[in-house]
């Protein structure tokens, strides 16, 4: 079994699929993709958050926003 192949068994189980559909959480140590197309592939991308640079990326997106948030609130 070839990379691509091995990606795409691990991207249609629903096993690797974490919390409500609509969040499209993905954790597949399988894949070896950081970024995969959520199911369905219209709603956009996913981070893979079996990979340590996922998680990383996840809290970067998270913390990102609401520290820019926190500062703009801080001066009014």
């Amino acid at each position: 079994m070839d990379r691509n192949e091995r990606n795409a068994r691990a991207w249609q189980s629903p096993d690797n699929w974490i919390g409500p559909r609509w969040l499209g959480l993905y954790r597949a140590a399988d894949d070896d993709r950081l970024w995969v197309p959520k199911v369905p592939r219209v709603l956009g991308w996913t981070i893979n958050l079996a990979k340590p640079v996922g998680v990383a990326m996840l809290v970067i997106l998270i913390v990102t926003p609401l520290g820019i948030m926190g500062g703009y609130a801080m001066r009014g």
